[in-house]
Parts: C-alpha cells; structure tokens; sequence
C-alpha cells in the first residue's frame, strides 16, 4: 500500500510530532484539533523541529520549507483530505477516542486505516465503535515522537492482516521507525513491562533506601536514567493512573505502592509542579551527574505510607536486581501470552526505554536458573509482586539456559 496522505487527530506534544515525522517521509499531512489556536500551536511545533534540522544540518533551510509545506491545519473533519491513514492522538480517555473514531468511520473512505496512539486503552473496543474493525489498529508511538525511534502496532480481535502488515510497512520502510507487532494486553509491551520496574523502586524506597541510591544503581545497570527521574519527568499523576490500571487489570503482581497517591494528594506531581521526589527549579535544567535536591515532603510520605504496618521486607541487601527483575519476570509473561517475540522485546527496551543490552539480556549474563531462584526468593519474603511466571519455570525444568537457544524457534514460529 502507498501512503500518499494521512491525518492526525489531536495537534498536542505528541500529534504534532507524528505529523512532522510523517511530513518528513513525504507524506501530505492534515494535523486537526477542535480549536484553531490548537492547531496554530501545532504547526509552530513542527516549525521548531524543521527548524532544529536546519541548524544541525541534518536539513537545508529549501528542503526543511518544502517539507513542512506537507502539513496544513484544520478544526474541520470534513478537511481531511481522503486520507490512506489517520492517527488518533487525542486525550488517553476512552469515550473521547469513541467519539473520534465514530466520526472518522464515517467521513473516511472504506479504505482508509484508522489508528490510536493510545498508550493502553483497549483498541479492540475503540475499533468496535466503528463499521470497519479490520482497519483499525494501535500505533503506540513514544514521546517524543519525533525522535523516538519503536513504535508499538497493536492490533485488535477483528484488524485484517493486511491492515497490519500496511502499518508495520509504514512505520519501517517510510517513516524509518522501529516496529513491533504487539497482541493487545493492558499496557502493551514497554509500559506492561517498565511499570512492575518503577513500582518496584517506589516499594524499595518505602523499605529505606533513597530516590538518588536506586536511580544511581539503575543507570550503573543500564538504564538511561534512573525510576524516579523518570518519574518525575513523566509526571506522578500520570504514572499513578497507569500504575493503578495495570493493578486493575493484572491483580496481585502489579500491587502499587501507596507511594505516588500519596505525593498527589500532597501536590507533588514531579517536574511540572516543582516537586515529585525531587525538587525541580522551574526553568533550571540540572547538570548532568549532578546530585538532585529530594523532595523534603518525601521523608513524611512515607512515614504515613508505612503507617499500616504491612510493609514486607527482603532477607536480601538491595541490589539493581531486585529492581529489575520484575520487568524481567513480565517479558516471561508475555511471552508465555505470545504477546510478543523475544525479539520483539529487546527492541522495545532497546528503542522505547533506552535500556542498554535489553531485560532478556540478563538471562544470558546469569541463566534463567538464577533469575528464577532470585524471583522465588522475593516472591517469599515480599509476595505476590515477585510471583514467577510459569514459562521461566518451563525454561528452567528444560535445562535452557538463556533465549539464544530458543531464537530460531521462536522466530519460525512467531505470527
């Protein structure tokens, strides 16, 4: 399928850096939202970053102006254009992507592939609102799109093979992106896995350790920063709605720590209210290996965190493996889901979270062998969150040592 024109849904942070990739790769673009002044604010954004090329000499200044001359604006539906695609990247709430995608099933043609951007919601239920389920899918692109390299194609019960295999094309061969085909779960692949790692951290720093102790740690093992810069970076009321969806979803192993509520309801957001676990100068970018101040608030919260008495605690000294070995033992549970390939997974910690070597790498640096008896240790002193996935029980009672060994199979099998 060629991809000659395409709309985006939503001119925000993320929408405008999908229309500019898009843009980029030739493609006529309709960037819409429901207020000009939106919109106006998108196209300046694209501006910026075709501005950005010029300066680094990635672009010319005739070359960036002929591509941004690809994207126009609209508050109109009936502007789209006949578009072979259009991306949702509205508000992450479900009955406003309802709505959208009600209105695009009827003012697209038949032919038109409707995709969402959303990061977890159920894109079989979005596509369901629709008279064309085959053609509509996920296309979990990450922040900023722009840059970020994996994009996430997740389609639905009812999405045509084709639908996916057009989607997949234009993520690699035309936008130059990083794919991975993803079975619809909640939370996908890199949030279904990057959450259980995060949450983790939250429980080590209710059982004492510090913010700057872990994320240290954690980017010495690889991480291109640590859980709680992350945290704050991506804001704790965000990451507390998806921590506390998972936990809806999943049950016991994605147990959330009372932690971000907590910080909430004190107004602790992270970056965008000045503080999170750390206290972030408004304007200020700190220097890099520079120790960040702690939220003063923080020694409170969790004092009030603990307050019920039920804190577990590990035999074992805190190490980066107890952090991370939750995110391990989720890409076990995918796998066993055939959510995804192993391949498929190292990508997406590679290209979505940075994470050097990849989480199944570990498997290779220590056997699975000692990551299942390291799991089963945790999961009997702090519980359900560390309860192993029966697939590494499998691998481990096989005598597989790590993932080398089963790649071609895997590969010869996979969808």
């Amino acid at each position: 399928m060629k991809f000659e024109r395409a709309a985006v849904i939503g001119a925000g942070a993320m929408g405008s850096g999908i229309a500019q990739v898009l843009s980029q790769a030739g493609i006529e673009v309709v960037l819409k939202d429901v207020k000009d002044e939106f919109v106006e604010r998108g196209l300046k954004n694209i501006k910026r970053m075709y501005d950005s090329r010029v300066k680094k000499e990635v672009l010319t200044q005739e070359e960036a102006d002929r591509l941004f001359a690809n994207v126009r604006g609209t508050t109109s539906y009936d502007e789209l254009n006949q578009p072979d695609i259009v991306i949702e990247a509205a508000l992450e709430t479900i009955d406003v992507k309802l709505d959208i995608f009600k209105t695009l099933d009827q003012v697209c043609p038949a032919s038109t592939i409707l995709a969402s951007n959303t990061s977890a919601l159920s894109i079989s239920e979005i596509a369901a609102a629709t008279k064309r389920p085959g053609k509509v899918l996920g296309m979990h692109f990450f922040n900023p799109a722009q840059t970020m390299k994996l994009v996430e194609v997740i389609p639905g019960v009812k999405t045509d093979a084709a639908t996916i295999r057009h989607a997949m094309d234009l993520c690699r061969d035309v936008m130059k992106k990083k794919p991975v085909h993803v079975k619809e779960c909640p939370g996908f692949l890199v949030n279904r896995l990057l959450f259980p790692y995060m949450n983790e951290a939250l429980w080590a720093v209710q059982g004492g350790a510090s913010p700057q102790e872990i994320d240290d740690m954690m980017v010495a093992y690889g991480m291109p920063m640590g859980p709680f810069a992350l945290l704050d970076m991506t804001g704790i009321d965000i990451c507390g709605h998806v921590n506390t969806f998972l936990y809806k979803e999943y049950g016991p192993r994605f147990e959330p720590s009372p932690l971000l509520d907590k910080l909430i309801a004190a107004g602790s957001l992270g970056q965008k209210s000045g503080s999170g676990f750390y206290l972030h100068e408004q304007g200020v970018i700190p220097k890099k290996g520079e120790p960040l101040k702690v939220n003063p608030k923080l020694d409170a919260i969790i004092k009030e965190s603990n307050a019920d008495g039920k804190l577990r605690t590990s035999s074992k000294k805190l190490d980066a493996f107890r952090i991370i070995l939750p995110m391990f033992n989720e890409a076990l549970y995918a796998l066993q889901e055939d959510v995804v390939t192993p391949e498929d997974v190292e990508i997406g910690m590679e290209f979505g979270c940075g994470m050097r070597g990849g989480i199944l790498s570990l498997a290779k640096e220590k056997g699975l062998s000692w990551c299942l008896d390291e799991i089963n240790t945790h999961h009997k002193d702090l519980g359900e969150r560390f309860r192993p996935s029966w697939y590494l029980k499998k691998l481990v009672r096989a005598g597989v040592k790590d993932f080398s060994q089963l790649q071609a199979k895997e590969t010869i099998t996979a969808r």
